[in-house]
């Protein structure tokens, strides 16, 4: 039993030193365990790409809104339009009739 235990403690003593152990542990932390590990850093990367893809998004949709925005400003007659098509404005002797067409199944 001896001479097999002291056959495990030479193997050991040649081929696992503490230096191999400490880089080993160090490596595993850095992959798994720490705050800033690769796995989270790949994630962190991940999450960066959606929040750029939606700061373009919503600049596109800034844009936009600028544009028709500057438009019913420049011209009364968009702003009539605008005033009457979303929030159904009307004239004081006017009446306004809305119309809603309903979809058959069928058709899509």
């Amino acid at each position: 039993m001896k001479k097999r235990l002291l056959k495990y403690r030479i193997f050991a003593q040649k081929h696992l030193s503490l230096v191999k152990i400490l880089a080993l542990t160090f490596i595993i932390i850095m992959i798994f365990v720490d705050d800033n590990s690769f796995l989270q850093s790949f994630a962190y990367n991940r999450k960066i790409r959606q929040l750029k893809g939606d700061i373009e998004h919503y600049q596109h949709v800034i844009d936009e809104s600028n544009r028709r925005l500057n438009e019913l400003r420049s011209n009364s007659e968009n702003l009539e339009k605008f005033a009457r098509e979303q929030y159904l404005m009307k004239k004081p002797n006017e009446d306004i009739y809305i119309i809603e067409v309903e979809k058959n199944n069928n058709e899509q």
